[in-house]
């Protein structure tokens, strides 16, 4: 099984028309994720993969941590350039997309990121967001929050391109399933690898089941992960937060997306 990626057009206004915007809404309603390609000028993503790297040797107040998996860490990013870069934090693209699925005032609520080192082993099955009401409902809710992810290199099945179940956002809970591993429960649900070029991007439901796989290449396979929420949605991570002098070179539709961070003092 595989996703028809979307491309952004080669045009001065940079958005989506809109067939690319009904297929790009389609694809995220049907199967929980979609695919954008030629997102980033050339050079863009090679050098925040470089700025990425340099940051994650260097492992800044502790923020580099184990997750699930051996050889897998994740590392909370830094609201500073080129991280900060509007291009990086609000696509034009991504928030034409968001805006039509999480609504006009949609909020940032966490900033992230996950790197797989060579030799890395397959990650448990997870989602990143349970169903807003657990087991209480019968149907899938519309979506609450949704992921951003850029790969910072290509993703291959080689170099242990994420493992997800399509449409596994739609899947709500029965209370005799509620505690059940998805491990044991995937064995019935068609799964796909996102394959996807440097100078894409992913958004996907946070419902939506995955998981890392094994890197058998020699170089780390990494991304950002910047999660947006509808506004209503409290829950916000405290490690995100937003340096003055960052939040002085933002236009004003980038602060309303950062709205409910704390800004910090440089």
């Amino acid at each position: 099984m595989s996703l028809v990626p979307v491309a952004v057009p080669e045009s001065p206004a940079g958005i989506l028309d809109e067939n690319g915007l009904s297929q790009a809404l389609r694809s995220l309603r049907d199967s929980g994720m979609v695919v954008v390609h030629n997102a980033y000028p050339n050079g863009y993503v090679e050098a925040l993969r470089v700025a990425y790297h340099d940051l994650l040797a260097s492992n800044p107040e502790g923020r580099v941590q184990p997750t699930s998996g051996t050889q897998h860490v994740q590392m909370q990013v830094p609201l500073i350039s080129p991280f900060s870069d509007v291009l990086t934090v609000a696509h034009p693209v991504a928030v034409q997309i968001l805006t039509r699925v999480l609504g006009e005032d949609f909020r940032a609520s966490y900033y992230n990121s996950n790197t797989a080192y060579p030799g890395s082993t397959y990650q448990r099955v997870h989602r990143d967001a349970a169903p807003v009401f657990g087991s209480e409902l019968t149907v899938a809710t519309p979506p609450t929050g949704i992921v951003l992810n850029i790969p910072l290199c290509d993703f291959t099945v080689e170099n242990g391109s994420t493992e997800v179940w399509p449409a596994s956002h739609l899947i709500v809970d029965s209370p005799e399933d509620a505690g059940v591993e998805l491990n044991d429960r995937v064995g019935a649900l068609a799964s796909s690898r996102l394959n996807a070029p440097a100078r894409s991007f992913v958004l996907r439901d946070l419902r939506v089941w995955h998981r890392g796989t094994p890197n058998n290449s020699d170089r780390e396979r990494s991304m950002i992960a910047l999660v947006y929420k509808r506004r209503f949605y409290g829950w916000r991570s405290p490690a995100l937060r937003v340096p003055e002098s960052t939040w002085q070179t933002w236009p004003e539709h980038v602060r309303e997306i950062f709205a409910e961070a704390p800004i910090d003092k440089d």
